[in-house]
């Protein structure tokens, strides 16, 4: 049998670059369901990866620390996002990269949380990179202030500068977010649109710009800011997105140029995808994140 990630695990979390941390969870999701079995088909389908990048380039020195799943026992979402809460406030305090694989995008809410206070320790200013078809900017959503349509605006309550936002990716709206964006114009959004037709180059010169030495960086990554195209299996498609290469070369290009403390990959539910592309998607993304956490360090 095939071991999960297969010659990137280790048993040692002093020796590993990346801790990974699965949130297997979509009770906040509002559409499409599945996304809570992200997890584990991702490290099902890595058993059948080499530690190669797309180009072929070595990723086995950048060793992998799995933590397991921090698993729903049905308790109410407060109790449940608690849990989540403590047990990334001590992953990340051992300033390696953190890496959390949802569940749906509601379970960024206390590992942002949990980030703040990490940078705080820091002494850092704590950044914000949203790549997402939706900027989950609403208050509240089908009643809940907890939905995955809300991490954003509950990153701002807990502390987060609006100015230290920044979002990618954006086609799908709610009217109270459009409200909300003409009253705080210090929120950076880069559309889809936008993108489409400037290409990647202003948003890589962007970022660079925004965020530099004093920061630590927050990635949250949903699957759907790719277009359904290249990501059809997630709960909430949004047609006219971006194109897989570039949503890859803006991810590479923050690694390389920021300092990413943590990052979450949501949205990508197995029940509703096809032939695992998706999940394909998310997994060869990661491997490629690997590597220049290797070349980083090394």
């Amino acid at each position: 049998m095939k071991e999960e990630f297969r010659d990137l695990l280790t048993d040692s979390i002093e020796e590993s670059r990346v801790i990974l941390t699965g949130i297997p969870y979509d009770g906040n999701a509002s559409v499409g369901k599945g996304a809570s079995l992200a997890p584990k088909r991702l490290r099902e389908l890595s058993k059948h990866l080499p530690p190669l990048t797309k180009d072929g380039s070595d990723i086995s020195s950048c060793k992998i620390f799995d933590m397991g799943d921090i698993s729903y026992k049905g308790e109410a979402c407060e109790e449940y996002f608690k849990r989540i809460e403590q047990s990334a406030c001590t992953t990340l305090s051992l300033n390696k990269f953190n890496l959390f694989i949802g569940g749906d995008h509601s379970v960024a809410i206390p590992l942002q949380k949990a980030f703040l206070k990490e940078a705080k320790r820091q002494h850092k200013k704590a950044g914000i990179i949203h790549i997402d078809a939706h900027p989950d900017i609403c208050d509240v959503y089908e009643g809940s202030p907890y939905s995955h349509a809300c991490p954003i605006r509950r990153a701002i309550d807990e502390g987060f500068n609006k100015s230290d936002i920044l979002l990618i990716g954006m086609r799908g709206f709610e009217l109270q977010e459009i409200k909300y964006f003409e009253q705080n114009k210090e929120i950076e959004v880069f559309s889809s649109s936008n993108i489409n037709l400037m290409g990647i180059d202003p948003i890589l010169k962007r970022i660079k710009e925004k965020f530099n030495e004093d920061y630590l960086i927050y990635l949250s990554y949903d699957i759907d800011a790719n277009d359904p195209c290249f990501a059809p299996g997630t709960g909430t498609p949004e047609p006219f997105g971006l194109h897989s290469a570039d949503v890859l070369n803006i991810i590479l290009s923050i690694f390389s140029n920021v300092n990413v403390l943590a990052m979450d990959l949501v949205e990508i539910a197995p029940p509703l995808d096809c032939n695992d592309i998706t999940s394909w998607l998310g997994l060869k993304t990661l491997y490629e994140i690997f590597n220049i956490i290797k070349n980083k360090e090394e």
